[in-house]
């Protein structure tokens, strides 16, 4: 079974880039099992500047960005195995953006599949 690392988090931020990309994106995962998370929270924020991730932080706890995105720890771990498409997740309502303007990070839609398709590859999906 996958379990994030700080060490996979890095990798992922060192494999991307997206022409654009600036500020802080945020993926927040709820209802954690305790032994990934006592606390039921895992957040992964992704840095970018000038186009490139310049920061990753795995954390047991809120982090704060432009964005922030939040779902089930299930549809995450769903979503990296290829269970689930994210734009799916996203129109059943099983992610939710809870912070950021909606307009703007639909220009980041080739970025999220990106984040995607990279953290199933680092995880070794």
């Amino acid at each position: 079974m996958f379990r994030p690392t700080q060490n996979w988090a890095d990798q992922l931020c060192r494999e991307l880039s997206y022409n654009g990309a600036e500020g802080v994106m945020v993926i927040k995962a709820v209802d954690a099992p305790a032994e990934i998370s006592p606390s039921g929270i895992l957040t992964l924020s992704l840095e970018f500047r000038n186009g490139s991730c310049v920061r990753a932080v795995l954390a047991e706890a809120d982090q704060d960005g432009e964005y922030v995105i939040e779902g089930s720890y299930d549809v995450f771990m769903k979503i990296f195995e290829g269970k689930l498409p994210a734009f799916a997740a996203f129109a059943l309502g099983k992610l939710r953006l809870v912070k950021g303007p909606l307009s703007r990070l639909a220009d980041y839609m080739p970025l999220a599949l990106e984040i995607v398709n990279k953290a199933r590859r680092v995880a070794g999906f």
